[in-house]
C-alpha cells in the first residue's frame, strides 16, 4: 500500500469518526450522605434538601477532635436501570471524610459520579451550664457568649457570706475549677468573682454574680415539653407558718391551681407545676393519655403567679410563656411547593403522589375565599390513586407502584394539645374501587376520607408501597405504639364519612392521645401527617370521584 493511499484511508476514518455523535445521555444518579459513624456523637439531622449532615456531639466530646469511623452513602437512580450496589462502590468524596476533625467549622465535600453533589456535615453541641446558691430568686442567668453566670437574691442578703450549692459551667466528670465549688461556697461575692474553667486542655474565665432584688415571686425554670415549671417565694418563717403557698392561672382564668411544695429553705418557698393526664382505651384497645384542662404550663399563654399567706394574695407576677412550634408552609401559600409537582423524591416538608399518570392528585385551588389545598381522587391503569398531602416524599418505583416515605425532621421544642386545620369534603362517595387487598371497607360501603397526625421518634422513614398489588409497609398510629423505625409517641385522627354542605371551609381540632407522656422526640424524623380522600386508598378501596380542600394547620397549646 502507498504512503498515500494509506494517508487517504486515515484521514477518511477521521472523517467518519467525526460525523459520529455520542448522544447517550448520562444516567441521572443523585448522591447522598446516608450515614456517618464515630466516637462521641450521634446523627441528629440529615436534610436531603439541603445536602446537610448534623452530628449531635456528647457534651464530653471535644469538639476540636472529632474522630469520624465511618461514612456511608446512598443513591437514587432517577433516569435509567443500574446496579445500586456497583453504583454505590463507585462514589467518590472530594476529599477523605474518616479521620480526626476540628468541628468548629464545617466540613465541605462533593461527592461525584455522573454528577457532582456538593454536602455538609456541621456540628452542634449543648453543654448544661448551672450556678446556683441559698437562698436564690428566680432562674440563673447563663450568657455562655460573653461567659457570665448571674443569680438574684433577696435585697437582705449578706453577701459577704453566699452558700454556693451548684456550679457546672462545662462537661460533667471531665472539667475542673478554680476556684473549686467548695473554696468558693461560703465566701464573699460582694463584688464580682471569677473562676477559670478548664476543660480539654482549654481554660475559659466566667463570670459569676450575685445581686440583691426586691423581687418576691419568680419562675427558676420552665420546660415548654413536659409542661412543668418551678417558681420560687421569698417567704418569713412567719408567713411560712400560716400557710404560705404558691399557685398560678392562665390570665383571664378565674380558678386559680396551686403548685406543689417542694422545699422551704433560707427563707425561699419552691414549689412547682406538672399536667395532668387523664387516661382511656382507644377503639383498638391500646392505653392513651389526654391532658386534663388548666392544668400544666403551656407555650404561646401567658400565665399568672401568686404568692398567698393564710388565703390572701401578697405578691403577683406574669408569665408570658414563648410560642410553641409551628408547622411548615401550615398555610399552604406558597405556590412553589413540591406538593403541587410532579417531583416529589426531595419534599422539603409537604409531599403528595402527583406523577405523569395522576397529575392531579394535589393541587393548589380557590375556595371559599382562599387558596387551599384540594385533594382529589382518581383512577388509573385500573387502580385507585386518592387525593393525597403529606408530610414525607414519594417517587414511583415501577410503573404501576407508587411508594410513600412518611416523616420529615421537626426540632420539638413545645408539646401541642391538639393539631387544629381547616377541611371541606366536597364529596365523599361511595366505594367503586376495591383490589381486595384486605380494606376494611368493600365495594358498596360509603367511602372515608381521612386526616391524621403523628409525633414519632424514627430513625429512618416509613415506606409504604401501593400499586396493582397488594400494599406494603401500611401502617395506622390509632392500632399501634411502635413500628419497626422506632415509637409512636402520640397521634390524632380525623375520619370523614359524609359530604360537608354549606361551601365553607370548617374548623376541627384533632386531640392528640399520647402512648408516652414523658418522652421528647430525639430522631431524625419526628412528625407524620397525612390528609387522603380515601382512608384505604393504599389498599385500593375507596371512591375515585372524591375531593377533599384543607388548609390552615397548626398547634393547639
Amino acid at each position: 500500500m502507498t504512503r498515500y493511499l494509506k494517508t487517504a484511508l486515515l484521514a477518511a476514518a477521521a472523517l467518519l469518526a467525526s460525523c459520529i455523535h455520542n448522544d447517550i445521555p448520562y444516567p441521572v444518579v443523585e448522591l447522598r450522605i446516608a450515614s456517618v459513624e464515630g466516637q462521641g456523637f450521634s446523627v441528629s439531622e440529615n436534610n436531603v434538601t439541603s445536602r446537610t449532615v448534623t452530628l449531635s456531639l456528647d457534651e464530653a466530646t471535644d469538639i476540636r477532635n472529632v474522630r469520624i469511623d465511618a461514612v456511608g452513602y446512598d443513591a437514587v437512580i432517577h433516569s435509567i436501570q443500574l446496579d445500586k450496589e456497583e453504583v454505590l462502590q463507585q462514589i467518590r468524596s472530594s476529599r477523605e471524610l474518616t479521620g480526626t476533625f476540628d468541628l468548629r467549622s464545617p466540613i465541605y465535600t462533593t461527592l461525584s459520579l455522573y454528577q457532582d453533589y456538593e454536602w455538609t456535615i456541621r456540628a452542634t453541641q449543648t453543654i448544661e451550664r448551672r450556678f446556683s446558691v441559698t437562698g436564690q430568686i428566680g432562674a440563673t442567668e447563663i450568657e455562655e457568649k460573653n461567659r457570665i453566670a448571674r443569680v438574684l437574691v433577696p435585697s437582705d442578703t449578706d453577701l459577704a457570706h453566699i452558700e454556693v450549692t451548684e456550679l457546672k459551667l462545662g462537661p460533667a466528670d471531665i472539667t475542673t475549677y478554680s476556684p473549686s465549688l467548695e473554696e468558693l461556697s461560703g465566701s464573699s461575692f460582694e463584688s464580682v468573682r471569677f473562676v477559670d474553667v478548664t476543660c480539654h486542655g482549654i481554660t475559659e474565665r466566667w463570670l459569676l454574680y450575685v445581686e440583691p432584688t426586691n423581687v418576691k415571686v419568680a419562675l427558676r425554670a420552665t420546660d415548654l415539653w413536659n409542661n412543668t415549671a418551678t417558681a420560687t417565694a421569698l417567704v418569713s418563717a412567719e408567713e411560712y407558718a400560716a400557710g404560705a403557698a404558691l399557685e398560678y392561672r392562665i390570665k383571664g382564668a378565674t380558678e386559680w391551681q396551686r403548685m406543689a411544695e417542694s422545699s422551704y429553705e433560707a427563707g425561699i418557698l419552691t414549689a412547682t407545676l406538672a399536667p395532668e393526664w387523664s387516661s382511656s382505651t382507644n377503639p383498638h384497645g391500646l392505653a392513651v393519655y389526654n391532658f386534663v384542662p388548666d392544668k400544666g404550663l403551656f407555650a404561646g399563654h401567658t400565665y399568672e403567679f401568686r404568692l398567698t399567706v393564710g388565703g390572701e394574695q401578697t405578691q403577683l407576677m406574669e408569665y408570658a410563656a414563648p410560642a410553641g412550634n409551628t408547622i411548615p408552609n401550615g398555610d399552604l401559600e406558597d405556590s412553589s411547593l413540591s406538593c403541587w409537582t410532579q417531583n416529589n423524591k426531595t419534599a422539603e416538608f409537604w409531599g403528595s403522589g402527583n406523577n405523569t399518570f395522576t397529575r392531579g392528585l394535589c393541587t393548589q385551588a380557590p375556595f371559599d375565599g382562599g387558596t387551599r389545598a384540594k385533594l382529589q381522587a382518581t383512577s388509573a391503569v385500573g387502580v385507585l390513586a386518592s387525593g393525597n398531602l403529606f408530610s414525607g416524599l414519594f417517587q414511583k418505583d415501577v410503573l404501576t407502584r407508587g411508594v410513600v416515605s412518611f416523616g420529615q425532621p421537626y426540632a420539638w421544642k413545645a408539646r401541642p394539645k391538639a393539631l387544629k386545620l381547616q377541611y371541606y369534603a366536597e364529596h365523599i362517595g361511595i366505594v367503586d374501587i376495591e383490589k381486595n387487598f384486605g380494606a376494611p371497607i368493600h365495594e358498596g360501603d360509603r367511602d372515608k376520607a381521612r386526616i391524621m397526625v403523628a409525633i414519632v421518634d424514627w430513625n429512618t422513614r416509613r415506606e409504604v408501597g401501593s400499586g396493582t398489588e397488594a400494599p406494603t409497609g401500611t401502617w395506622d398510629p390509632e392500632e399501634m405504639s411502635t413500628l419497626d423505625e422506632g415509637p409512636i409517641i402520640a397521634y390524632g385522627s380525623l375520619f370523614i364519612d359524609q359530604s360537608s354542605t354549606g361551601g365553607k371551609m370548617i374548623d376541627v381540632q384533632l386531640p392528640l392521645n399520647f402512648y408516652d407522656t414523658k418522652a421528647k422526640p430525639s430522631g431524625l424524623y419526628q412528625i407524620v401527617i397525612s390528609c387522603s380522600t380515601s382512608a384505604y386508598g393504599d389498599f385500593m378501596a375507596g371512591c375515585k370521584s372524591n375531593v377533599l380542600y384543607v388548609d390552615n394547620f397548626e398547634w393547639v397549646y
